[in-house]
């Protein structure tokens, strides 16, 4: 097999005996979801880097309002269906058995709420969306219904909530438990908890008679509550939380790859977010996800790592030394909590293919197996280097052109809807994205030219449906729809 381009990292099959990927052989014109993905913390996935000199600023700046609204206004030059923030309410305490080693790193951490990043944003963009992480385990579902009704009102509808349901128990202690709630119970109490915020969302008011066209008796008008910005006429019906939003609920979204969590998706969520290595492999999960929603439209983005630069050379180059400055402690302390497994235990040289931990067997198992490195010791250096630059997600390095064409084969061969571009440098990540790659693939026919004039929304934009912001009939939320 080719080598993968200099590639240490996230390799993957495909490529033919020319070296050529797949893209190069597919012909096809599917459009592409591009989001930001950024978490608010000094770091993010680009663990170590706080202390680059390309990264250095924002990670000083991180809780301050510029670096976010230049972050917005470039990701709406560059036409991004939305930033994509993730959150985490505890600090990564697996490691060294809760050695505070990951405090010292800025492993995530000190990690500010999300939610307040949106309206500083929503301010300086007409266009860009925002998907929040906000857990279904520690916020009360009035707060969450009330938070997110809000924020899509002052956003004119441009708003999605990324359901998770938290794993760590540094995240229970801050909210007065001993322990994490076990996996799947978490999921079974994520579904009842949906149930709530559908009914505040979808069934606490009924739109009046007259102005759905019905008879005028059907309710009794002098008692009308509520006109919204769209001039419809509105009543209280049940538990009142805020005035119903352009979307009602927000746009939703899930990350989750367990058995649970695909059932929880097939269920509720409208986009998920996973990740992997390879094509190849996130396919697996892709048929999966798709096959737990049955016939109902169910989209898939996948996180991704761009470096791209104005030659191969050059992005090659950049990556060695990002890939040299980045921290592999810190790539350890960030998998020994999705592990859920203590790699600091582990000496080295022990491939942990052979622990008896068997979800630490499974997790690095299926890595290793989509790489040109699978026959190689995994052990913790092993796995430190394979994580320390882009956390457990996969990599793409060159020119915009060698970008786009790997672009292309994570679309067709792992049945992927877009991407969730995570970064290296903030923002020099997406600067170049939107200086280099994105120019190549709206010339692909690949990525859209501009915001459709007619898709006001976040639910339409990703739906193309202009004009139809709700929740769609097959979806299982649309039954609490008044």
């Amino acid at each position: 097999m080719p080598h993968h381009r200099g590639f240490d990292v996230a390799s993957y099959r495909g490529y033919d005996e020319n070296g050529e990927l797949p893209a190069k052989r597919i012909k096809s014109t599917k459009k592409i979801i591009l989001n930001a993905f950024v978490m608010f913390t000094p770091t993010h996935l680009n663990f170590g880097l706080w202390t680059h000199p390309d990264h250095s600023k924002f990670g000083r700046d991180f809780a301050k309002r510029q670096p976010w609204q230049e972050l917005a206004k470039t990701l709406e030059k560059g036409k991004f269906h939305a930033i994509f923030i993730a959150d985490h309410l505890g600090f990564r305490e697996v490691y060294g058995d809760g050695d505070p080693i990951g405090l010292e790193k800025k492993i995530q951490f000190p990690c500010h709420d999300p939610l307040f990043l949106v309206p500083i944003m929503a301010s300086v963009t007409d266009h860009l969306n925002f998907g929040i992480t906000v857990s279904t385990s520690y916020t009360p579902p009035f707060t969450l219904a009330r938070q997110f009704s809000t924020l899509d009102h002052l956003t004119d509808g441009r708003i999605g909530w990324n359901i998770v349901t938290s794993n760590s128990d540094s995240a229970s202690r801050n909210f007065g438990l001993e322990h994490q709630v076990e996996h799947d119970d978490r999921y079974k109490k994520a579904d009842e908890y949906m149930d709530v915020v559908y009914k505040l969302w979808e069934s606490s008011w009924a739109e009046d008679a007259v102005i759905k066209g019905l008879k005028t008796d059907a309710f009794d008008t002098s008692k009308i509550n509520y006109i919204d910005h769209e001039g419809k006429h509105f009543k209280v019906k049940g538990p009142a939380v805020a005035l119903p939003s352009v979307q009602r609920t927000p746009v939703l979204f899930q990350a989750g790859m367990s058995s649970a969590g695909r059932a929880f998706a097939g269920k509720h969520a409208e986009a998920v977010f996973i990740a992997g290595p390879s094509p190849q492999l996130i396919r697996q999960t892709v048929n999966a996800l798709r096959e737990s929603a049955g016939d109902r439209k169910l989209l898939v983005v996948s996180t991704l790592m761009v470096i791209v630069k104005a030659t191969n050379q050059e992005a090659q180059d950049y990556y060695k030394e990002l890939s040299d400055a980045s921290d592999k402690e810190g790539a350890l302390i960030f998998c020994s909590q999705m592990f859920g497994a203590d790699l600091k235990s582990y000496p080295p040289g022990q491939d942990l293919r052979e622990t008896d931990n068997p979800n630490l067997v499974k997790a690095v198992s299926m890595w290793a197996s989509q790489t040109d490195s699978k026959d190689e010791v995994w052990d913790v250096d092993k796995v430190a280097n394979e994580y320390k630059l882009a956390g457990r997600g996969g990599v793409a390095v060159g020119d915009a052109e060698t970008v786009a064409d790997i672009i292309e084969d994570w679309i067709e061969i792992g049945d992927l809807d877009g991407f969730n571009l995570s970064h290296a440098t903030f923002p020099g990540t997406y600067d170049d994205i939107v200086g280099y790659l994105i120019p190549e693939l709206q010339k692909r026919g690949r990525f859209h030219e501009d915001y459709p004039e007619n898709e006001h929304t976040f639910r339409e934009l990703l739906y193309d449906t202009p004009g139809n912001s709700y929740l769609r009939s097959d979806h299982y939320g649309f039954g609490f729809k008044t």
